[in-house]
């Protein structure tokens, strides 16, 4: 196992909620990269969440972020060093949709990217039980 992944999943064993376990339960049992909803107000949350950061109900819904929820490529950038994501990685803010924006590893290099650009998830394996989300090009 890589620095990053024994950091990542001590990060979830020490910070992590039902939420989140269940989130990446989904990602990697599933293959689902997924939000909440409030059954309330109807305020999606992503990271998610077991309230509702608008109305603070505990009624909350899963919500699977599909190809066919049309993400949208809002800013990017890469960076060349960093403990989330491995350099020289692209990170980009994606528009969802009724989710909002995310932050999120983008497949492909700055030259192949344009603002307003289509996306689409992705679920990818980062070692044996803990999987991870990317957005490459629709």
């Amino acid at each position: 196992m890589n620095p990053m992944e024994v950091f990542t999943t001590q990060a979830l064993e020490q910070f992590g909620s039902q939420a989140s376990a269940e989130f990446h339960r989904r990602l990697h049992e599933d293959r689902q990269l997924c939000a909440t909803r409030c059954q309330q107000c109807g305020e999606s949350a992503f990271p998610p969440r077991l309230h509702c950061p608008e109305c603070m109900s505990d009624d909350i819904g899963w919500v699977e972020i599909t190809a066919s929820m049309e993400a949208t490529l809002y800013a990017f950038t890469t960076q060349s060093r960093g403990l989330r994501f491995t350099a020289p990685e692209v990170i980009g803010v994606v528009e969802i949709p009724d989710v909002g924006l995310i932050i999120s590893p983008i497949a492909g290099s700055l030259s192949e990217l344009s603002i307003g650009q289509p996306l689409q998830p992705e679920v990818i394996d980062i070692h044996d039980g803990l999987s991870f989300y990317r957005f490459v090009a629709a």
